[in-house]
């Protein structure tokens, strides 16, 4: 109990203070005392109380009304009890909007749209007289609230939101980072605004406006609508330091140019800021994607890699004793009929075998496992025949950095399978006579496969199934595929070129 009533009296003090600075401020602006309170201190006390527990209201606006009292008496305004009763009505408003006033910065500024614009309406309904119009009560109510109310918002976000490092002795010990540049050309650009607003020619002072958008669309993109709220309220200062008249009309432009540059600055800053959530979830899906296609891949290999193991160990066990009882066969039955049907069981299980062999060779080349990258692109060379085939082969292995031990397994497959792809394709369609395979490790694997064929054109890239696989295997294992083909150049072929992260 004696925790809250110190901090109620200390917030009192406080708010006492915010509260008549403010009142002069805005009486130095519009020159009438009844409408200063409508304008800076009727926005502090929404933006405290909407962001303060309500067990410290009665400080808040206890404050608010013996100061509105106290004016009332020294400056003779009996009239100011429609003021006061302004304030009344909107406690129960706040309130209620309180209880909404949670969740995302979309749903809290909707809320504060709100309670600015109903404050506003009271405020004319109750205090407008034949002295003072009703649109220009519901004008300064509805600047002060633009202006003020998000900036205690932003005030709240900073110091109750934010997740504050505890200072250790290794937080003391990190060297300040201090942006003095940042600093120093926001406090140059605001300077210019102030120069321009004071001293541009009379038949150019229509367009000065234009240049307090700079600074709001600077900040708004580089800190979102919280920049963009700075930004309006600097841009506020430049705008009443540079007025030069006091009529009704110059104060009536200023407060529509204010209320203006304060709405378009917090709508351009929340959309900036809302396109940066949408990237960065975009960005966070992409990658969380890539993760989960890599596992898929690497599961793919891994499945390939035991049936392919399962398939060789069963099937060439069972291959050879089929062919020993066949030999067993022909030595015991000595006749034709038993000789020649353990030949063509002999020959049945060699085919079986070859069959066999391919498709495990397709389903997990057993050359990477035993020999390695490098020497099963050689071997794979040697197999398809490139030579017999008119095309002189040459394979290319740039080491730029030190290679793992092991380059993963989805890597290594990879690779294998986009050089196995473009030779097939190359001996079947290129009538090349010279192709080149190279491979460079940097922080990345670069494989490029080059041939002086005939080409093909480039809306038959994606018509096989062969490059379109190549392509979407390259893309799940975040690599970049390209593929340069000419065919009617002077100088035909096809030139792909890999880029694979190592995973």
């Amino acid at each position: 109990m004696r925790n809250y009533w110190i901090t109620s009296l200390c917030g009192w003090l406080l708010v006492s203070c915010s509260w008549f600075c403010l009142w002069v401020l805005s009486y130095y602006f519009i020159l009438e005392a009844e409408l200063a309170i409508l304008f800076f201190p009727f926005a502090l006390r929404l933006g405290i109380t909407l962001h303060t527990p309500k067990r410290f209201w009665p400080a808040v606006y206890g404050a608010e009304w013996w100061l509105m009292i106290s004016l009332a008496i020294l400056l003779d305004k009996p009239q100011w009890f429609s003021v006061i009763l302004a304030s009344v009505i909107s406690v129960p408003i706040l309130w209620f909007a309180q209880k909404y006033y949670y969740g995302s910065q979309w749903r809290r500024l909707c809320v504060m749209a709100v309670i600015i614009l109903l404050t506003a309406a009271i405020n004319t309904l109750i205090i407008g007289n034949p002295l003072t119009s009703a649109w220009m009560i519901f004008l300064v109510s509805i600047t002060g609230g633009l202006m003020l109310v998000p900036s205690c918002y932003l005030i709240w976000s900073y110091l109750f939101q934010n997740i504050w490092i505890p200072l250790t002795v290794d937080l003391v010990a990190r060297p300040v980072e201090f942006r003095s540049r940042h600093i120093l050309f926001y406090v140059i650009l605001f300077s210019l605004n102030i120069i321009i607003q004071l001293y541009l020619p009379n038949e150019l002072r229509r367009f000065a406006p234009f240049c307090l958008a700079i600074p709001i669309i600077v900040l708004a993109f580089r800190y979102g609508w919280k920049g963009a709220l700075l930004g309006t309220l600097l841009n506020s200062i430049a705008l009443i330091v540079a007025r030069n008249g006091v009529s009704y009309i110059e104060i009536t432009d200023l407060l529509l140019s204010l209320s203006a540059q304060s709405l378009t600055g917090i709508l351009l800053g929340m959309g900036i800021q809302r396109q940066r959530e949408l990237n960065h979830k975009l960005r966070h899906e992409l990658l969380r994607n890539h993760s989960l296609s890599r596992q898929l891949v690497k599961a793919e290999e891994s499945v390939r890699r035991d049936i392919a193991r399962e398939l060789h160990d069963e099937i060439g066990q069972n291959i050879t004793a089929i062919r020993t009882q066949a030999s067993i066969l022909k030595r015991v039955e000595n006749t034709p009929m038993s000789e020649r049907c353990a030949s063509i069981i002999e020959t049945l299980s060699l085919n079986i075998y070859d069959t066999t062999k391919g498709l495990l060779t397709r389903l997990r080349p057993k050359t990477l496992d035993d020999l390695g990258l490098q020497e099963a692109i050689h071997q794979l060379v040697r197999e398809l025949e490139c030579e017999a085939n008119g095309i002189k082969t040459t394979v290319i292995w740039n080491e730029l950095r030190q290679i793992p031990a092991e380059l993963s397994d989805a890597t290594n497959v990879t690779l294998y399978r986009i050089c196995q792809e473009a030779l097939n394709n190359m001996i079947k369609y290129a009538q090349a006579t010279e192709a080149t395979i190279t491979l460079t490790f940097k922080q990345e694997a670069h494989l490029t496969v080059k041939d002086n064929g005939v080409g093909f054109k480039q809306e038959y890239t994606l018509a096989g199934f062969g490059l379109r696989g190549m392509r979407e295997r390259v893309q799940v294992l975040g690599g970049q595929f390209i593929l340069i083909t000419q065919s009617d150049s002077k100088q035909p072929g096809t030139e792909l070129q890999i880029v694979l992260p190592m995973l």
